[in-house]
C-alpha cells in the first residue's frame, strides 16, 4: 500500500519513477531490435516488423484484463482486504493463462494464412509466419505476465514490473546480437534468432513477475490451490471492467495502423519523415505513462480506504507533474527539432520534414499528459467506459476522417497530419477532463 506518511508528490514519484523506467526499457529494446534486424534483408525487416506489431498488439488487447484487475486490487488493498485482493489476483491470472493458450494456439496455427492475407511477397510470408509462430510461444507467458504486473502495480508496487522489464529486455538485446549475427559460437540465424530472443525474453520476464507473486513477500500472495477457485460474480465484474479497456486498445491500434497506411500514400519521403518523428516522439510518452500508473493506483487505493478527497488531490497532482515533465520535452521538441531528428537519420530530406513534424508535436505534449493521467485515474476508479468512449469519439470523429480528407481529398503535406494529431489530443484531454469533473467515478462500487 502507498506510504501515506510521505508527502503527496513523493508518493506519486515513488510509483511513477519505476513505471517510467520500465517504459524506457521497452523503448530501448524496440530501438535495438529494429536496428539489428535493420541490418538484414528488406524482406526480413518487413516480416519482423509486421509480425512483432501483430504479436504485441494482440497481447496488449487481451492483456487489458489487467486494467480491471488493477482497479479491483487497488480498491481491496486500500480497504485493507489483502486476502480478497490475492483471491481476485489468482482468478484474473488464471483467466489470463486460458486466454493466452487460446490466442497463442490460434495464432500459431493460422500464421501462414495471416501473412498470405496481408502481403504478396512470398519471402515476407515465409519469414513472417516463421517469426510469428516462434514469438507466439512467448505470448503464452506475456499475457499472464501483463496481468500479473498490473496486479502488482495495483497493490502499490511499481518496482517489480520494472525489474521484470530489466531482466527480459537486457536478455532480449544480448540474445538478439548473439543469435541474429552468430556470435560466441552460435550460428547466425537472422530473423529466426530475433524471434527466439524475443520469445525467450518474454518467458524470463514472466518468471520474475510470478516469482514475486508466489513468494508471499508482497501484498498479493498467490497460491496454486486457489488458481482454479473461480467466483463467477467477481469474474463478471473483472471482465465488465476490462472489456472497454481492451476495446480502447483495439481502437487506438487499429486507428494508428489505418492512418499509417493512408499516410504512406503521400510518398516515400513524407512517410519516412512521419515514421521517424513518431519514433522520436514516443520517448515523450514515458512520463505520461508513469504518472497515469501512479494516478490509477492511488485513486483505487484511496477509494478503497474511503478517502475521495485524497483520490482527487492525487489525480490533480499527478496531472500537474506529468504536464511539467512533458511540457519540458515539448520545449526541447520546439527548440531543437533538427538536432533531435539527426539522431534518428542522416537522410537530409527526411530529417527536414521530420523536424517540422516534431516541432508541431511539441504542442501535443501537455494535452497528452492531461489525457493519459486523467484516463489512468478514471480506470483506477473503475471507470473504463469513459476513456473508451473518448477514444471512440476522437478516433472516429477527428483523427480518421480528417486524415482521410488531408491525404485523399486535399493532398496536403504530412505536417498537416501532425496538426490533426494536435487537435485530436486537445479534444481528448478536454473530454477526459469533463468526464473526470462530472464525478461519476466517485460513485463506482467494485
Amino acid at each position: 500500500m502507498i506510504k501515506k506518511t510521505k508527502p503527496l508528490t513523493m508518493q506519486i514519484m515513488i510509483l511513477a519513477g519505476p513505471a517510467i523506467l520500465e517504459m524506457l526499457m521497452h523503448t530501448l529494446v524496440w530501438t535495438a531490435d529494429t536496428a539489428m534486424v535493420g541490418r538484414l534483408t528488406a524482406a526480413d525487416i518487413a516480416a519482423v516488423n509486421l509480425g512483432a506489431h501483430m504479436m504485441f498488439a494482440t497481447a496488449m488487447i487481451f492483456g487489458a484484463l489487467g486494467t480491471g484487475a488493477t482497479a479491483m486490487v487497488a480498491r481491496h488493498i486500500g480497504a485493507g482486504e489483502e486476502k480478497e485482493a490475492s483471491r481476485l489476483a489468482s482468478q484474473a491470472i488464471s483467466i489470463g493463462i486460458l486466454i493466452s493458450i487460446f490466442v497463442g494456439s490460434i495464432g500459431m496455427l493460422s500464421a501462414d494464412w495471416i501473412f498470405q492475407f496481408l502481403v504478396e511477397d512470398p519471402q515476407v510470408v515465409a519469414i513472417g509466419s516463421m517469426y510469428l509462430r516462434i514469438v507466439l510461444i512467448g505470448v503464452f507467458f506475456l499475457i499472464p505476465q501483463m496481468i500479473g504486473n498490473a496486479i502488482i502495480r495495483g497493490s502499490g508496487n511499481t518496482f517489480v514490473p520494472f525489474l521484470s522489464a530489466v531482466f527480459a529486455n537486457v536478455f532480449n538485446i544480448a540474445a538478439d546480437y548473439i543469435l541474429i549475427f552468430g556470435k560466441f559460437g552460435f550460428p547466425a540465424m537472422g530473423s529466426r534468432g530475433a524471434a527466439i530472443a524475443t520469445g525467450t525474453a518474454q518467458i524470463l520476464g514472466a518468471m520474475v513477475t510470478f516469482y514475486f507473486l508466489f513468494s508471499q513477500k508482497g501484498k498479493i500472495k498467490l497460491k496454486l490451490k486457489e488458481m482454479h477457485l473461480f467466483e463467477i460474480e467477481k469474474l463478471k465484474k473483472l471482465i465488465r471492467l476490462s472489456l472497454p479497456a481492451g476495446m480502447e486498445v483495439f481502437m487506438n491500434e487499429g486507428s494508428r495502423l489505418v492512418s499509417s497506411f493512408w499516410i504512406a500514400q503521400l510518398g516515400t519521403i513524407a512517410y519516412a519523415a512521419h515514421s521517424l518523428s513518431v519514433a522520436a516522439e514516443s520517448v515523450s510518452f514515458m512520463p505520461g505513462y508513469g504518472f497515469a500508473v501512479a494516478a490509477a493506483t492511488m485513486v483505487g487505493q484511496h477509494m478503497g480506504a474511503g478517502n475521495l478527497d485524497m483520490a482527487l488531490k492525487s489525480t490533480r497532482r499527478s496531472i500537474l507533474l506529468a504536464a511539467i515533465f512533458m511540457g519540458c520535452v515539448g520545449v526541447l521538441f520546439f527548440v531543437f527539432p533538427f538536432q533531435i531528428m539527426r539522431l534518428f537519420s542522416n537522410q537530409a530530406d527526411a530529417v527536414e520534414v521530420a523536424a517540422a513534424c516534431l516541432r508541431i508535436g511539441a504542442f501535443e505534449q501537455i494535452p497528452i499528459a492531461i489525457a493519459m493521467v486523467t484516463s489512468g485515474a478514471l480506470k483506477g476508479a473503475g471507470d473504463t467506459k469513459g476513456p473508451f468512449a473518448v477514444s471512440l469519439i476522437t478516433n472516429l470523429c477527428i483523427r480518421l476522417p480528417l486524415i482521410f480528407l488531408a491525404v485523399f481529398v486535399f493532398r496536403l503535406p504530412v505536417t498537416y497530419i501532425w496538426w490533426i494529431s494536435v487537435t485530436q489530443y486537445v479534444v481528448e484531454a478536454t473530454l477526459m477532463t469533463i468526464r473526470f469533473q462530472k464525478g461519476h467515478w466517485k460513485t463506482i462500487k467494485l
